[in-house]
């Protein structure tokens, strides 16, 4: 049988090789030239090469190699990378050369040799370069020579270990022990993460933004502790649910549910528990580890063993058993985020996507476009969840809306520039016993400020305020490009900026009212977890960004904010004239969407065109693109903001990974 097989680093290979299994040979994992492939078709002809198949089923379906195709071909990326990208590396098997004790007798041996072959007995298996470094080359030489010791080549699998961390001290000592830190605020974020969800692996804090650096600092402070072990069995005892509402209106092919958190995952809840009595399978995808857990802690009380958690923490005996149970199950609901992409499913009758409000795809592979795809070749519906609707589908008449109102009451203060809690939301905490949740955005520049003159500083062009550079010694405006010194044009003096970051706002909470169980803080209003009162601190500074959805995610921001709260949704601002507000105030979603979307269309922007934004390390000849394309010096790179129609892009990003881009981003 001739068969086309994909490899690492995307490239194919076309062998003649004898398929030992019924059926179609697409998907299965094969064992050639020190590497593992993967069968993604047929061939006319193929070069006759050693192989093997390790599995008795496919690890994926000719469904999920069919929408890497299609998407890879959307984006004029290279199918075969983006097929090992995705692909788990509990699969990704290599051969490697080790050493091994020989055959030949100990007798009579040195004591230097002893030592040698006792330590490769303990550990059974040895690379040669560590042990000729441990012990010099000239011995190990000769021990090869004489048959104490041997080469042999392995099938391994990367390391799995999983590395998991965890508060060592008390909160107030925590926060002490960092006095002496710069840039704290991230690494007192982390701090609270871990004590809200007192263990996370590696994995999971990456994937809620913490940098290596600050875990790693933080571990050498005796801050947190890390060890290796197997994660805690999320499962518990199944709580009795709450009575909810049995029917809810089918889905339809395409549909979306946004709104109240807990409306969303109660409508969830009750299409999955009908699909799994009537024997048909779901997929769930969930970007978010953490989102991903408390899925699984709100789902398997109601749906039990049929309810199936695909995650890096598993032991990869126990992952690899979950992918091939799932090959033949029915009624089953499979959870799981970037791992579980290339799951082979029996069968799919429903696919949906837990989505996190962004609007571009990262390093050009759109996650929604492959998973809508999948959805295609399954021939099953496509759900999309989210707080917000999407503006790329307020256009759509085809997809079907599920709405859930938020019920919180919405107040917007103003703030002056020198305060963290306006005396109006101090009253509102003072004696409160309900859960409060403290947002500071972390995104963004800061606004302009004149300490002295004690007001923001405009823009003598529009009058929109100016925002303060990273280095502080520019102002810029983000509406009409206008840039100046940063000096207040009154008196003279250094501007400084407006806002604050999270730890002075936990230092001015635990000063003003004590270190309270009952309170809680965060940069981004994660889905999940409702609170009786969210309280956005400070989010001005969304807008302080130059970009053109600025606007959505400041009301993006405030939306989800929203639909986390049960009773009250607090906002303070010092620029409450802003119109966001008022549709947030309002809880006027389509108002929001329809004026936004009137502006991109006058400016051809998003949903309506395509913008690609690439970074170069060269100039690129802007002649060769197949559209018009504005380029910028940005120190060492070259920055190219291109709008593009649906027509035009394959071709403009297979000329622009020509260049080999350090970014490449599509929204």
């Amino acid at each position: 049988m001739n068969l086309k097989i994909a490899l690492p680093g995307g490239r194919s290979l076309k062998v003649k090789a004898e398929f030992p299994y019924a059926g179609s040979p697409v998907g299965y994992r094969v064992l050639i030239r020190g590497k593992t492939g993967l069968v993604v078709g047929l061939a006319k002809e193929g070069e006759a090469i050693d192989l093997t198949f390790p599995d008795e089923k496919p690890i994926t379906t000719e469904k999920h190699i069919l929408s890497i195709l299609e998407t890879a071909n959307y984006f004029a990326q290279l199918p075969w990378k983006l097929l090992f990208d995705l692909m788990p590396s509990v699969f990704d098997w290599r051969e490697e050369e080790y050493i091994r004790l020989g055959e030949k007798d100990w007798k009579f041996i040195d004591k230097l040799s002893l030592k040698v072959l006792e330590y490769v007995k303990t550990r059974r298996a040895v690379k040669e370069e560590s042990l000729k470094e441990k012990f010099g080359r000239d011995i190990i030489e000769k021990l090869l020579d004489l048959g104490f010791l041997k080469r042999v080549k392995e099938w391994k699998m990367p390391d799995l270990t999983i590395t998991y961390y965890s508060l060592l001290v008390p909160l107030e000592e925590a926060i002490q022990r960092l006095r002496r830190f710069k840039n704290k605020e991230e690494k007192i974020r982390l701090i609270y993460y871990l004590l809200e969800n007192r263990i996370a692996s590696r994995e999971e804090l990456r994937s809620a933004g913490f940098k290596g650096d600050d875990i790693k600092a933080l571990v050498q402070k005796g801050i947190i502790g890390e060890r290796e072990e197997i994660i805690r069995e999320i499962r518990g005892a199944p709580t009795i649910r709450q009575a909810r509402v049995e029917y809810v209106r089918p889905l339809g092919k395409k549909s979306v549910i946004f709104g109240h958190w807990e409306g969303i995952i109660s409508h969830v809840a009750t299409h999955l528990e009908r699909l799994v009595k009537e024997g048909k399978n779901t997929f769930i995808f969930c970007p978010s580890i953490s989102l991903l857990s408390v899925l699984f802690e709100h789902l398997y009380p109601l749906l039990g063993d049929r309810l199936i958690l695909l995650r890096s923490q598993d032991k990869p005996k126990d992952f690899i058993k979950k992918w091939f149970y799932i090959s033949s199950a029915d009624g089953i609901v499979l959870l799981g985020s970037k791992i579980a992409l290339l799951a082979p499913l029996k069968s799919m009758d429903l696919l949906i996507y837990f989505d996190e409000n962004t609007s571009k795809a990262l390093e050009g592979f759109d996650i929604r476009h492959f998973l809508y795809t999948l959805s295609r070749y399954y021939g099953a519906n496509f759900l999309l969840v989210s707080t917000f609707m999407p503006l790329s589908l307020c256009t759509r008449e085809d997809w079907e809306r599920h709405y859930h109102a938020p019920q919180a009451e919405v107040f917007v203060f103003k703030r002056k520039a020198q305060e963290i809690l306006s005396p109006s939301v101090r009253e509102l905490i003072k004696n409160s016993q309900e859960e409060w949740l403290f947002l500071v955005n972390k995104s963004g520049y800061a606004y302009a400020f004149c300490s002295f003159c004690g007001w923001m500083v405009e823009c003598p062009r529009c009058k929109g305020f100016l925002t303060l550079s990273k280095d502080k010694e520019r102002v810029f405006c983000t509406s009409c490009g206008y840039k100046s010194h940063a000096l207040c044009p009154e008196c003279g003096r250094q501007l400084k900026e407006l806002g604050f970051g999270i730890e002075k706002a936990i230092e001015e909470v635990h000063r003003l009212f004590g270190n309270r169980e009952n309170f809680h803080f965060d940069t981004v209003p994660r889905l999940g977890k409702s609170y009786d009162n969210v309280l956005v601190l400070h989010s001005d500074n969304i807008l302080s960004v130059p970009w053109f959805d600025s606007l959505e995610r400041y009301f993006s921001y405030l939306w989800q904010a929203l639909c986390i709260s049960k009773k009250r949704l607090i906002i303070q601002t010092a620029l409450e004239d802003n119109p966001v507000l008022e549709f947030i105030k309002n809880k006027d979603w389509h108002g929001f969407c329809q004026e936004e979307l009137k502006r991109r269309e006058e400016e051809d922007l998003p949903p309506f065109k395509r913008l690609v934004r690439a970074r170069l390390r060269s100039e690129p000849n802007l002649k060769n693109l197949p559209v018009e394309a504005k380029g910028k010096r940005l120190e060492k790179l070259w920055e190219l903001l291109i709008k593009v129609d649906k027509k035009h892009l394959k071709e403009l990003l297979k000329r622009l990974r020509e260049y080999q881009p350090v970014d490449l981003e599509v929204f």
